[in-house]
């Protein structure tokens, strides 16, 4: 099948993911993302986010927070097809709605409380499983009064379906690294004067006995304090605790 894409748009797709890949936080990224992959399938909306296997949902916002993604987050994407589809396999898929259409699908409480109420008529979804519990997606979507997608927007979808999961992972990658930085910010915030002076120590190269002796306390009470530090940063290796406790003194 031969593409009717041209070289200013598959430019623009390049430096689309070019840019993204290179995003600080995830609102940047689904902001370039989205919008170069718009340009490369013809669609009128394209929206970015996560699936998870404990039941959740998590679309990432590009431009200030949008009702309809929170609307979806907080419990209509359980009728969603794609979803469904998700959870119900463990292998990748992208597909359009028409192959998931089940009945009347202007009939389902999908339709009547989300989808047409969106002004939403069609789109193509794709689901990319990044571990054990975590997929990732892509929607490319048209509005009411647009034509459906075809075949060849399926085919251009696929095509660029290895350079979407890498851009997902790089997404999951920004959005845990906030996370964690949450969590430390709270844990610092809660750490003692002293488990503050000993997680110093412990960056410029110290253990429980130099420590000890620095600050004329006993190894043992050092190594109780490095206890509370550990739990209080939620870290479970000691590589971990001493990359955290850098983040929590020099941040």
């Amino acid at each position: 099948m031969q593409s009717n894409v041209s070289l200013d748009q598959f430019g623009r797709w390049s430096d689309g993911v070019a840019a993204a890949a290179m995003a600080a936080t995830p609102e940047e990224l689904s902001a370039r993302f989205t919008a170069a992959a718009s340009g490369l399938v013809g669609s009128d909306r394209v929206y970015v986010g996560f699936y998870h296997r404990d039941i959740t949902s998590l679309t990432i916002d590009d431009a200030g927070p949008d009702r309809w993604n929170r609307d979806y987050d907080a419990h209509i994407y359980r009728q969603d097809p794609f979803f469904q589809r998700f959870a119900s396999t463990r292998q990748d898929f992208l597909l359009p709605l028409s192959a998931l259409r089940n009945g009347d699908f202007r009939r389902t409480p999908y339709y009547r409380e989300f989808y047409g109420p969106s002004d939403s008529f069609d789109e193509i979804t794709g689901v990319f499983n990044l571990d054990r519990l975590t997929a990732g997606y892509v929607t490319f979507l048209r509005r009411n009064g647009a034509p459906a997608f075809g075949e060849q927007d399926l085919a251009m979808a696929c095509a660029a379906s290895s350079a979407t999961r890498l851009i997902l992972q790089r997404l999951l990658h920004l959005c845990r690294s906030r996370d964690k930085g949450a969590a430390i910010g709270e844990g610092r915030s809660r750490l003692s004067s002293r488990e503050s002076e000993i997680a110093r120590h412990l960056v410029g190269g110290g253990n429980a006995k130099t420590i000890s002796r620095s600050l004329a306390i006993s190894p043992g009470t050092v190594r109780n304090h490095i206890k509370q530090i550990y739990r209080k940063l939620g870290v479970h290796s000691q590589v971990e605790l001493l990359a955290t406790i850098r983040d929590v003194v020099q941040g």
